[in-house]
């Protein structure tokens, strides 16, 4: 069926100004002509759908159903909330829910005891905003074998005499109790990934990549499809473990091939997700300087050289993207490194690879991004002097805090930033990141003029960000949204963010979400 839609204002990408009339045949934008509906819009402004280049709905809809942490800023409030939480589901066998921000305690060192004063009967497994570590009650530690278990990476926090405190640090010490949790129905999972899907839907997103897909999870989305849970379109990234690469791999082929024999539009599996490093908050990431609390440590590399090399060249021999995790200075040089090797005996890739996150860029690696053609997928909601960047100035010093989510020098370099929300981890909602990336200040205008605001984008490319890069991290093709030929996939806007003042893009209003021409959200 052609569809015309008419009633608002639609902004065209090519030529940076505003149409009329917007047309739709069998899901793409046509030319003008005959059409057989009228679809009138409400007064409003139309741009390009949304889309979301690195995020975790799974992760988002299960810590949804548990205790929500997230706005508490004491201990005593997180107390509260569990302890309400524990009378209303008296017959949880285990809790978990998050995310607590590990800025309200100094130095993010947290007692299980705090947590037994509000729950001690059952495990209790509260993720770190960060979610690259968890706090668990004196129960859950019990789950854990006795003496403690030798971690290839990650760590357990302990007091004096060696016994676990309530703190797992990085996913094979958070997995001593994760694996213990009980299995969820594929009914519940479903439940969840559908939620997960309603709330982006209704902030404007039409696609997503989930960042990380371990056994197990892609029977989820399968199920999910196949019962016609989901409105939106997926890509599911396979996580590829450091110490046994070729197993992972081997799940990532298998799992893509079920995901072929389903032939859905709606889900794809092109990607293989690696961790170069781990995080600022717990001293994990790689780093070319040593952390200003502890001189003998340069975070935590995941991966040897060769070990890194060899396990994307063989993923991208394989036909799969590669999408890696590298917060620190190191961790990045040692993703761009192990790029640089694969296309060195392969080529350039159909799809381009990806660095995820790239908080801290040493100033000899930026240019290395637009001439790999690697996408830097950024969050930009990280982009702000909060509390959670703030509490890592002693571990890192202002100076390196200052360097860190370089937006406008990656733009200038040539490189495509692609947005991404790492959802839980932050909010899924691309207006609060594209304010934030624009202003680079926290919800309360702080500080006057912005944090660093030299590495801010522009209101229209951080659209952008959030649209035509993502769509090219995902297929490869740069295209112009809501041209002839090209998915109509649309919002409705209530301002036009290209003209209000940048103070208020936050409040912009997201009125509609149509995908291939057809209204996914009633707002």
């Amino acid at each position: 069926m052609r569809l015309k839609f008419t009633g608002a204002s639609i902004y065209n990408p090519t030529t940076k100004a505003f149409d009329k009339e917007l047309f739709s045949d069998d899901g793409f934008v046509a030319s003008p002509g005959t059409f057989d509906q009228e679809i009138t819009l409400e007064p409003g402004f139309v741009f390009p759908a949304f889309r979301d280049g690195h995020a975790h709905p799974v992760f988002a809809g299960r810590e949804a159903a548990g205790p929500a942490v997230s706005k508490a800023t004491s201990i005593a409030e997180i107390q509260a909330i569990l302890s309400s939480y524990r009378k209303a589901n008296p017959d949880q066998v285990w809790i978990e829910g998050g995310a607590y921000d590990r800025s309200i305690v100094e130095g993010g060192i947290f007692q299980a005891t705090w947590l037994d004063e509000a729950v001690s009967d059952v495990p209790v497994v509260l993720h770190a905003s960060d979610h690259h570590t968890v706090w668990v009650n004196s129960k859950a530690l019990e789950l854990i074998p006795t003496p403690l278990p030798q971690l290839i990476s990650g760590s357990i926090d302990v007091n004096s005499s060696g016994a676990p405190t309530g703190v797992l640090r990085e996913p094979q010490a958070m997995a001593l109790v994760l694996d213990k949790a009980p299995a969820r129905t594929i009914e519940q999972e479903v439940a969840v990934l559908a939620w997960a899907d309603q709330v982006l839907a209704k902030q404007g997103i039409v696609e997503a990549q989930d960042a990380w897909i371990t056994p197990g999870m892609t029977e989820i989305y399968l199920a999910a499809i196949s019962k016609g849970a989901l409105q939106l379109d997926y890509n599911m990234a396979f996580k590829i473990e450091p110490h046994e690469w070729v197993k992972s791999l081997e799940f990532a082929k298998a799992d893509r091939d079920k995901v072929i024999a389903l032939g859905s539009s709606q889900l794809s599996a092109k990607t293989c997700k690696f961790f170069a490093d781990g995080v600022f908050g717990s001293g994990t990431a790689s780093v070319l300087e040593p952390y200003l609390d502890d001189v003998h440590n340069h975070g935590e590399p995941l991966w040897s050289k060769s070990e890194l090399e060899a396990a994307c060249l063989e993923a991208s021999e394989a036909g799969f993207q590669l999408h890696i995790h590298a917060i620190g200075d190191a961790g990045v040089r040692q993703a761009l490194d192990a790029i640089e090797h694969v296309q060195q005996r392969l080529g350039m890739p159909a799809l381009p690879n990806v660095i995820a996150h790239a908080e801290l860029i040493s100033d000899t690696d930026i240019a290395r991004f637009a001439k790999l053609n690697v996408i830097a997928n950024m969050q930009p909601l990280w982009a702000q002097a909060d509390g959670m960047l703030m509490s890592c100035v002693p571990r890192l010093g202002i100076e390196r805090i200052d360097q860190m989510y370089r937006m406008r020098d990656l733009i200038v370099s040539g490189a495509v930033i692609a947005f991404g929300s790492d959802w839980p981890v932050s909010s899924s909602d691309p207006i609060l990141g594209i304010a934030t990336a624009v202003t680079r200040q926290t919800a309360d205008d702080k500080p006057e003029g912005g944090w660093t605001i030299e590495q801010a984008i522009t209101a229209d490319e951080a659209f952008a960000s959030y649209s035509s890069a993502v769509s090219f991290q995902l297929t490869g093709k740069k295209s112009v949204p809501l041209s002839v030929g090209q998915p109509c996939d649309f919002i409705l806007l209530d301002k036009n963010p290209l003209e209000i003042v940048s103070s208020a893009l936050r409040e912009i209003k997201v009125l509609a979400t149509f995908k291939a021409g057809k209204n996914l959200a009633k707002h």
